[in-house]
């Protein structure tokens, strides 16, 4: 039988996607097998799984923590929004019907079943499960319907750490007001409190963790210092909406991504993030990079369709003329044809329209949706590249122009064999490049990355970049994620039984001893 261990938050962004990351990788050092789980998550980045499903990023990037292989069961709940409040309900990894929120609810215990399932499985197949809440554990507005935090809990019988966020703001009142106005039968689930993204000296905190465990019987079992060096893909939209610069924001080489209403997958240029800078551009804004990339979205008739009404399509056509690299990826890779037929209106209210017609192309909706971890060998400009990837799409396309990458394994543009479409133009004694691909991922292979950033740094006689994988960043994070919390968070608490070094074991401050006036 598995031990479970669930991280909740007193608010989204809180932390509690890194601190299970965090456990999941000190667990796996020492030897156990650890997974991680989400019940439901809502988000447009995802991944696929070894039973080729679909499950959040998060869900996916936690069990590279953990050493161990993405399973569908880590996140058997994930809701893709659509908008108009209506959502694509992914289940076990495959779509299950779009549904609003009302409906949603209705079938709440249908999904707590599908829930249930996938933590017997784990049960039954893992040491540890070290789980991850929703957004903030206490929207009393919400809680009878929640199944994303301690009502799932509850179900195995684990203890709670609730996390609050020291750097909005308010962290003992968010900590005091959260426990107050939970269940009594959730609030005795919370075995301790972990302060997060703290700047400064700890000293100044004590009077207030000392209060804190004296009003709630709580204790404080760490407090974890702001780092910004965490390499950790996002999840959340909000991200990306709040921040319009990304990456290194010395790299000579400047790459425009066009911020989609309905972006989806926008983890796929965190691979340039050291090597470049991320410039996001609304489709009111000038293209200023080298490089332009048309990422994933949940509707591509949509975007094509506001492309066209901002004038952008138009400084598209200019950037190529000027000798511009663009690539376009999964529904922006549509994007870049002469057509996008939705016929039945699957993409949404749209319907059919024209596509920017860079490359001679249609692309077809209403087939059922790829999901498919694909690899094939990758060809530009006389090189050969083996790439990986993983694949997830509705709409089939019908390409006329030279294929970008020969599928191994994998559906690609239809099935046949093939993905993409790469066309080269020379413009004012310079070569413009147009590139598109199904393959999610693509930069995560570092020699095709690697090549597209030196084709910027040649032209600006700039030494090549031979930077290694992302995977291995990713790996040198998650250490650096356990190391911290093993410097700083009394983990003896959490896990008892482990062999754990004597500073995990050593909070600096008391813990209290009198009852909790809460109880």
């Amino acid at each position: 039988m598995a031990k479970f261990l669930m991280v909740v938050g007193t608010s989204s962004n809180c932390g509690k996607t890194l601190i299970v990351a965090g456990l999941c990788r000190i667990l796996a050092n020492r030897g156990y097998k650890v997974a991680p789980f989400k019940s439901q998550n809502m988000s447009l980045n995802s991944r696929v799984t070894k039973e080729e499903g679909e499950i959040a990023v998060a869900q996916y990037i936690q069990s590279l923590a953990a050493k161990t292989e993405p399973s569908i069961h880590f996140n058997p709940i994930l809701l893709k929004p659509k908008g108009n409040f209506i959502s694509q309900v992914i289940v076990h990894g495959r779509p299950y019907r779009d549904m609003d929120y009302n409906e949603y609810r209705r079938n709440k215990d249908f999904f707590l079943g599908k829930i249930r399932e996938s933590l017997e499985y784990l049960d039954r197949n893992y040491d540890y499960v070290v789980m991850e809440g929703a957004g903030s554990c206490c929207e009393i507005n919400l809680l009878e319907d929640d199944i994303a935090n301690l009502r799932v809990l509850e179900m195995v019988g684990g203890d709670a750490i609730l996390v609050g966020d020291i750097d909005r703001g308010g962290v003992f009142p968010s900590l005091y007001g959260t426990v107050s106005l939970l269940p009594k039968r959730w609030r005795r689930l919370i075995k301790g409190f972990v302060i997060n993204k703290f700047r400064g000296n700890p000293e100044v905190l004590k009077k207030g963790l000392e209060r804190i465990e004296e009003l709630t019987g709580i204790p404080v079992l760490g407090v974890i210092p702001y780092r910004e060096d965490f390499v950790f893909p996002e999840e959340d939209s909000q991200v990306i909406q709040e921040k319009r610069v990304l990456g290194n924001l010395r790299s000579p080489v400047e790459v425009n991504v066009i911020r989609f209403s309905k972006i989806a997958n926008f983890t796929d240029f965190n691979p340039l993030f050291r090597d470049t800078l991320i410039r996001l551009i609304d489709f009111q804004d000038d293209i200023t990079g080298d490089i332009l990339i048309l990422p994933g979205t949940r509707c591509s008739t949509l975007e094509m369709k506001l492309l066209r009404e901002h004038g952008m399509d138009r400084k598209i056509r200019e950037f190529i003329e000027r000798g511009g690299i663009v690539i376009g990826i999964c529904g922006g890779f549509q994007i870049l044809g002469r057509m996008l037929i939705d016929r039945d209106f699957r993409e949404g209210e749209v319907g059919s329209i024209e596509g920017l017609g860079l490359l001679d192309m249609e692309t077809i909706f209403g087939n059922e949706k790829v999901i498919k971890n694909s690899y094939g060998i990758l060809e530009i400009e006389g090189e050969r590249f083996k790439v990986s990837g993983y694949e997830l799409h509705e709409g089939i396309t019908i390409s006329r122009e030279k294929p970008l990458i020969k599928v191994i394994k994998g559906f690609g543009n239809n099935g046949e064999g093939f993905d993409g479409a790469i066309k080269v133009l020379e413009v004012g004694g310079r070569k413009a490049y147009i590139l598109g691909t199904y393959f999610h991922g693509i930069f995560e292979n570092y020699k095709f990355r690697n090549f597209i950033v030196n084709l910027v740094r040649r032209r600006k006689g700039l030494k090549p970049i031979t930077g290694d994988s992302y995977r291995g960043t990713l790996e040198s994070s998650f250490e650096k994620i356990a190391k911290v919390i093993e410097e700083n968070v009394d983990l003896g608490k959490i896990f008892p039984n482990l062999d754990l070094p004597s500073s995990c074991r050593n909070p600096s401050h008391r813990h209290p001893s009198s009852p909790s006036h809460l109880s």
